[in-house]
């Protein structure tokens, strides 16, 4: 395998890594979630509350010169990801018989 690949195989490691540590998993995908059944017109607000969240919790590896491009690949992923399980949550119909109550 050439350089490129091999460091493109390390990248996409490290950020399923990020994305499975706790604090970031509830983030993309637990955040989008609830917002999803509690109000699924507002799920896309997610990404930027997911933004200025991380942006506010992870302010120090981001003002250190050299990390900073790591978390801004790390974080840009991280909403990419969001944005594709929100559509898949938007995809998914939920099933109702016409003219039957949804709770009975």
């Amino acid at each position: 395998m050439s350089d490129a690949m091999v460091q493109a195989v390390t990248i996409i490691g490290l950020i399923i890594q990020y994305l499975l540590r706790p604090e970031n998993f509830m983030l993309t995908f637990l955040l989008p979630a609830a917002v999803f059944l509690i109000r699924r017109s507002a799920v896309w607000l997610s990404i930027p509350l997911t933004g200025v969240i991380v942006l506010m919790a992870r302010w120090g590896e981001f003002t250190y010169y050299e990390s900073r491009g790591l978390m801004i690949l790390f974080t840009a992923s991280q909403l990419a990801v969001m944005a594709l399980f929100i559509l898949i949550l938007k995809s998914i119909r939920v099933g109702r018989a016409k003219g039957r109550d949804r709770f009975a």
